[in-house]
Parts: structure tokens; C-alpha cells; sequence
């Protein structure tokens, strides 16, 4: 699996999923992707420490997550931070676009996870609006100059 262009402003992600195959299946997607994986954790509590411990540019985010903190409250305290989140999920939720810049379906290819970033990609590095990802919903808004 080749994907065409190298990642930009967004290097260095945080996987947060529960579910152990797909975590492993994103992580592999995005290390062939080109982009830096600080950590795949199951847990809020997990994401939150590597947060505070890390650089980030982005989270790949699922809802459902093991722990007691829930994917909203990762979300918010990401967006917070000014880390770009993604949320991977099976529906997004109808406040996605109060805590995500961008929410992708599941089940999702892998070209479809590698597409969604670049979508957040061209959001946040060119304040453009990104083009068509099968699958993905973003919450564009440019950016005043």
C-alpha cells in the first residue's frame, strides 16, 4: 500500500480506539501513510496522559472507549489544546462539529482513514476546504487572516 503525497503540518498522531484489531489496522495504515504514531491507546485516561506528555498534531479518535472518560471528553480537552481531532466512529454524533474538525464512518478502507487526514490536513495547513473523502463529514470553517 503506497499513498501518493507525505503528511504536512499534521505528523504526529494519537490513535485512541478500544477495539484491538482496528487499532493495530489504523496504526499500520498511518505508519505507511508517512505519519508519526506518539500512541495507540484504549482509554481516555491513557489519551490524556500522552497528551499532557507529548507533542500532538491529531487524534484519531473513537466514541466508544475503554476507561471512564468518554470520547467526548478527550475531544474537547484536545480541541482545547488546539489538536486536531478526527473522530472514527460507527455514527458520528450530532455535536461532532462542536468537538471534531472531521468525523469518518465505520467500517472505512484505508485509503478512505489516510484521505480523511489529509482532508484535516488541507483544513488546517491551507485553510481551504478539503475535497470529497467517501465516508467523511468535516466541520470546515476558514480561518480569518
Amino acid at each position: 500500500m503506497r499513498f501518493a503525497s507525505r503528511p504536512t503540518c499534521i505528523k504526529r498522531l494519537l490513535i485512541i480506539e478500544d477495539d484491538p484489531l482496528t487499532a493495530f489496522d489504523n496504526e499500520h495504515t498511518l505508519k505507511v501513510g508517512g505519519y508519526e504514531i506518539v500512541a495507540t491507546v484504549d482509554s481516555g485516561e491513557a489519551a490524556v496522559a500522552i497528551m499532557a506528555a507529548e507533542p500532538v498534531d491529531a487524534l484519531v479518535l473513537d466514541l466508544g472507549l475503554a476507561g471512564h472518560m468518554t470520547g467526548r471528553e478527550v475531544a474537547r480537552l484536545a480541541r482545547d489544546r488546539g489538536i486536531a481531532v478526527l473522530l472514527v466512529t460507527g455514527q458520528c454524533p450530532a455535536d461532532a462539529s462542536e468537538i471534531a474538525l472531521a468525523c469518518l464512518g465505520k467500517p472505512h478502507s484505508a485509503s478512505s482513514l489516510v484521505s480523511a487526514l489529509k482532508a484535516l490536513e488541507t483544513m488546517i495547513c491551507k485553510n481551504e476546504a478539503p475535497r470529497k473523502v467517501s465516508g467523511l463529514t468535516t466541520f470546515w470553517r476558514p480561518q480569518a487572516a
